[in-house]
């Protein structure tokens, strides 16, 4: 697997023109899931599951893992099970152009324990936990 930052004009012209394919992560612990509050659009404010790109040559579930490391600082080896998918359009996207940005995520759910490890990139700015996913987070079986 490549270290995949696409250069920023690239990447522009790639969310204008194309469905992202990403994943999200839905950690639970005690019941409740874990959302960390983001600091860039799409949901800027908003509590929401850990997630993003999955780069060419990983898997839906190694991205997964890649951005539970990334975002919360863990390195997750607890299962990981598929739960549906999760389609959107945003106005709002993290380069602030006036496009529609488009995503299709394959959504996992996983159990965490160790939350006093929890260290939030750039990308968040708080986490808890709620008994709910964000209303908007509208998650189809694959079935």
């Amino acid at each position: 697997m490549v270290n995949m930052f696409i250069p920023e004009n690239t990447y522009k012209t790639i969310i204008e023109n194309t469905i992202n394919i990403c994943t999200d992560v839905c950690l639970k612990h005690d019941g409740k899931y874990l959302l960390i509050k983001r600091t860039e659009e799409p949901c800027k404010g908003v509590y929401w599951p850990i997630g993003g790109r999955i780069w060419k040559g990983e898997t839906a579930e190694q991205a997964a893992r890649r951005k539970i490391l990334e975002e919360i600082g863990i390195s997750y080896n607890g299962i990981l099970k598929p739960m549906g998918y999760y389609e959107d359009q945003y106005a709002e996207n993290s380069f602030g152009i006036d496009t529609n940005y488009c995503t299709m995520s394959i959504c996992f759910t996983g159990n965490i324990t160790d939350v006093n490890s929890i260290k939030l990139d750039k990308t968040s700015e708080n986490w808890g936990f709620f008994a709910e996913l964000p209303k908007r987070f509208s998650v189809k079986n694959f079935t």
